[in-house]
């Protein structure tokens, strides 16, 4: 789905705001936390069970144009993908009427997430075209980047940038995603690596729609001192989802041979063995340009499998996207009553550069373990909203 529907705002309260780069001291919030080995009960076991699942969405590149007094469309959002040694542009039409029509030259561009979309937004339509001119650029100057197509009515869309600020620096921002479903289906990572917001200043632009020019739209505040348009655009765009809803059974992952390091539906983890106890250190996935997500725990996350009932254990997390550490970071909580386990994480703490309130702390996972027999053992597990 486009990544404006992601990025909630850009227009902020405050004057001549500064972005900010601030991570969360992974190491110091992390700490050094150890389990005790009084948490368990139950013989160890070369296994462990994770309720974890990531899953991405790879694109390489993409911008997003507002403009203003067209009577259908007010934004476009261009999307580069490169599969197979080869880019295909994806281009979608945001419509006044909240519908989307999204243009691409290749299925394979929208083979994974046709039905995503589909499900999420009935009023998207898909329409593939014999040609899409583009070109989308990076150089010392900043963003060159140009859009011809014609839309299914048959008439023509374009627009182009160039920027002109020599030494142009870009940054990186998690988009606050606030705007999203009430009953989010997973946890939504929009890490924008090598951001940038379009530099009004000696900025050439155009942006024309049905031969009809249309403005840009601007910024109404400054940043870093600078003005604006409110055109974004990211060189290493790096989009996952984490822990999608899910109600079924889960298998206990095998340690055949005993192994500090396992991969299991493209997930690798990392374990820590506390005595004969195998426990969960670090969870990582990749996506198809090799681009990381992880999540490292502090302390290990206990073997479930293991643990002594009537116990509750309360951990942190942080998170690490490429070899950036401390993009978000919260807490988790475990709770075992018998056979069944009671597993949530709570963001608490994100690298948000622009003030205003932190989108990730009104998103609470909850999950509930059943264990009937090692080989029957049953998740339900979903995100839900809370006040921040």
């Amino acid at each position: 789905m486009g990544i404006k529907n992601f990025i909630s705002s850009f227009i902020l309260k405050f004057s001549n705001v500064k972005l900010n780069n601030i991570l969360i001291d992974h190491h110091k919030y992390l700490g050094k936390r150890e389990n005790s080995l009084k948490i368990y009960d139950r013989p160890p076991r070369n296994m462990i069970l994770s309720p974890f699942n990531l899953t991405f969405d790879s694109i390489d590149r993409l911008l997003i144009v507002n403009f203003e007094d067209d009577s259908i469309y007010h934004s476009i959002e261009l999307q580069v993908f490169n599969k197979i040694d080869k880019e295909y542009p994806l281009v979608i039409m945001y419509r006044k009427d909240n519908r989307m029509d999204i243009y691409y030259t290749n299925e394979i561009v929208i083979k994974n997430r046709k039905k995503v979309i589909t499900d999420l937004l009935a009023n998207a339509s898909f329409n593939q075209l014999d040609d899409i001119e583009y070109k989308f650029q990076f150089d010392e100057m900043g963003l060159d980047a140009y859009l011809f197509l014609k839309d299914k009515l048959g008439k023509e869309i374009e627009f182009k940038i160039k920027e002109n600020t020599s030494g142009r620096e870009l940054t990186s921002i998690l988009a606050p995603i606030s705007a999203v479903s009430k009953k989010p289906e997973y946890f939504p990572i929009v890490f924008l690596n090598k951001f940038g917001m379009v530099i009004k200043e000696n900025t050439e632009i155009f942006v024309k729609i049905h031969g009809f020019l249309r403005n840009a739209t601007e910024m109404p505040v400054r940043m870093n001192k600078m003005s604006y348009y409110s055109a974004r655009y990211s060189l290493k765009p790096i989009i996952s989802n984490w822990n999608k809803n899910f109600s079924g059974n889960i298998n206990p992952i095998i340690l055949n041979p005993p192994t500090l390091n396992i991969s299991n539906e493209n997930i690798t983890f990392s374990l820590v063995k506390n005595h004969d106890y195998y426990e969960i250190e670090k969870i990582s996935g990749k996506d198809e340009e090799n681009h990381t997500v992880s999540f490292e725990f502090s302390p290990a996350l206990p073997n479930l499998l293991s643990l002594r009932s009537n116990l509750k254990v309360k951990g942190r997390f942080s998170c690490i996207i490429e070899e950036i550490k401390g993009v978000f970071a919260g807490e988790y909580y475990l709770t075992r009553t018998g056979d069944t386990i009671e597993f949530s994480i709570q963001p608490t703490k994100g690298r948000q550069p622009f003030p205003g309130k932190l989108w990730l702390k009104t998103y609470n996972w909850i999950s509930k373990i059943q264990i009937y027999a090692i080989d029957d053992i049953k998740i339900n597990s979903y995100w839900r909203r809370i006040k921040g």
